[in-house]
C-alpha cells in the first residue's frame, strides 16, 4: 500500500472513531445527567437562556473524548504522535477552565481569557503557531517584531476561542459554525499538501459531528463553555499553523471562514462600549438572540415546553446559511488575500445592515415564521428531549 493511500486510510480511521466515539460519549453524558445534577443547566428564567429543560451543560468531553481517541488512532499509523499530543495540550488549559465553570456555575470571564491566552502562547513556542503576515502595509512591517508577532497571536487565538462561546446561545448552532470551519481547513490543507492539519482538522470535525448529533435538533447536550474555548482555541491554532506552514494560503482565508462568531464578538463588544456597558457584559442581545424572539414567533408563551425546543432548533437553522456562504466564499479565494478581504468588509457591512434592522423591529412580514408546531409533532419532541 503507497504512503498516500496508507495516510488516506488513518484519517478515514481516525475520522470514524472520534465521530463515534464522540456521540457515545455524548449520549452517555445525557444519560449520567438524569442521576446526578452537576454541570446541569438550570437557568431558565435568565434572558439569555432559551431552554427549559434541564440540561447537561458539558458537550466538551465528549468532543474531547473524540478528538484524544481519533488523534492516538491517527498518530500511531502516521507516526506523528508528537505533534498531535503538543496540540491537544495546548488546548488543555482552556478546557480545563471552562469545565470547572460548567461544573460549578461560577466563573469569571478574565480567568477564562487569561487561561485562554496562556494556551495561545504554548500554541506560539510549541507549535510555532504565530501570525507573521496579514497582506496589511504597516503591520506587516510590526509582525516582524517578534515581541509584536507573539502579542497579537496571542490575542487573535484567544479571541476566536472566545467568539466560539459567544455565539453558543442556540441548539446547533456553535456546532454547525465548527464543524463547518474544521471541513474548510481541512480541504484547504489537502490541496496545501498539509498532512498534519488535514489530519487534525478532520478529527476535530468529526468530534463535533458525532457531539451535533445528540445537541441538534433536541438539545439534549450543551457545548459548555469548556467545550467553546477547547473547540475555538483548536480551530485557531490549525488555522494560524496552516498559513504560517504555507505561504499559498491567504492569511484572510481563516478570518473569512469564521466571519461570523468573530464579527459576532467585535460588534456584541462595540455596542456594549457604546451604550456604556463593559466589553464582557453577557446580554440577550446577540443576532442569534433577535432572530429567536423577531423572525422565529412560534406562540411559545402559550405552547408546551416542547415548542421552545422546536423553536429554539428552528432558529438555528435559518442562521446556518451564514457560516455555510463564508464557508464557499473561503474555499473560493483562499489564495486570494484582496478577494477575501472584500468579502471580509462587505461581511462586516452585511451583517451591521441586517443586526440593526432586527433590533429596530424591521423584519418583512414574510420572513417572520409565525406557524405553531402541531400537538403531536410538539409531543414528540418533548418526548425525545427527555429520553435516550
Amino acid at each position: 500500500m503507497g504512503g498516500s493511500s496508507l495516510a488516506s486510510l488513518a484519517v478515514a480511521i481516525a475520522v470514524l472513531l472520534a465521530a463515534t466515539l464522540a456521540w457515545l460519549s455524548a449520549r452517555a453524558l445525557v444519560r449520567r445527567s438524569l442521576r446526578e445534577s452537576r454541570a446541569i443547566d438550570h437557568s431558565w428564567g435568565d434572558p439569555r437562556k432559551v431552554h427549559v429543560f434541564p440540561t447537561p451543560r458539558i458537550g466538551g468531553i465528549a468532543i474531547a473524548t473524540g478528538c484524544v481517541a481519533g488523534v492516538a488512532a491517527s498518530g500511531v499509523m502516521n507516526r506523528e504522535l508528537c505533534a498531535w499530543w503538543v496540540l491537544l495540550l495546548c488546548a488543555a488549559p482552556a478546557l480545563a477552565c471552562g469545565l470547572i465553570e460548567d461544573f460549578s456555575g461560577r466563573g469569571a470571564i478574565m480567568v477564562r481569557l487569561a487561561l485562554t491566552a496562556a494556551a495561545a502562547s504554548l500554541g506560539f513556542f510549541l507549535l510555532d503557531a504565530r501570525i507573521a503576515l496579514l497582506d496589511v502595509p504597516g503591520l506587516d512591517r510590526l509582525l516582524a517584531f517578534n515581541a509584536f508577532c507573539f502579542m497579537f497571536t496571542v490575542f487573535a487565538v484567544t479571541g476566536v476561542a472566545h467568539s466560539i462561546n459567544v455565539i453558543d446561545g442556540l441548539n446547533g448552532l456553535s456546532g454547525i459554525i465548527a464543524l463547518l470551519a474544521a471541513i474548510g481547513l481541512a480541504i484547504v490543507a489537502a490541496a496545501a499538501g498539509d498532512t498534519f492539519v488535514l489530519g487534525a482538522a478532520s478529527v476535530l470535525g468529526a468530534s463535533v459531528a458525532g457531539f451535533l448529533a445528540v445537541n441538534w435538533p433536541r438539545g439534549r447536550i450543551f457545548l459548555g463553555d469548556g467545550g467553546a474555548y477547547f473547540v475555538g482555541l483548536l480551530l485557531a491554532e490549525l488555522a494560524v499553523v496552516l498559513v504560517h506552514r504555507n505561504s499559498e494560503i491567504s492569511p484572510w482565508f481563516p478570518l473569512v471562514l469564521l466571519a461570523y462568531p468573530v464579527w459576532e464578538t467585535l460588534f456584541s463588544m462595540y455596542r456594549r462600549k457604546a451604550r456604556g456597558y463593559s466589553t464582557g457584559r453577557a446580554d440577550a442581545l446577540h443576532l442569534h438572540s433577535l432572530v429567536y424572539r423577531r423572525v422565529v414567533r412560534w406562540r411559545s408563551y402559550a405552547g408546551r415546553p416542547s415548542d421552545y425546543v422546536t423553536r429554539n432548533s428552528v432558529a438555528s437553522l435559518c442562521l446556518w446559511p451564514i457560516p455555510l456562504l463564508c464557508l464557499a466564499i473561503a474555499l473560493a479565494f483562499w489564495r486570494d488575500s484582496p478577494a477575501l478581504q472584500t468579502a471580509a468588509a462587505g461581511f462586516g457591512i452585511f451583517y451591521t445592515l441586517a443586526y440593526r434592522r432586527l433590533a429596530r423591529f424591521g423584519v418583512p412580514a414574510w420572513l417572520v415564521l409565525r406557524a405553531e408546531p402541531q400537538r403531536k409533532a410538539a409531543a414528540q419532541v418533548h418526548g425525545a428531549a427527555v429520553e435516550i
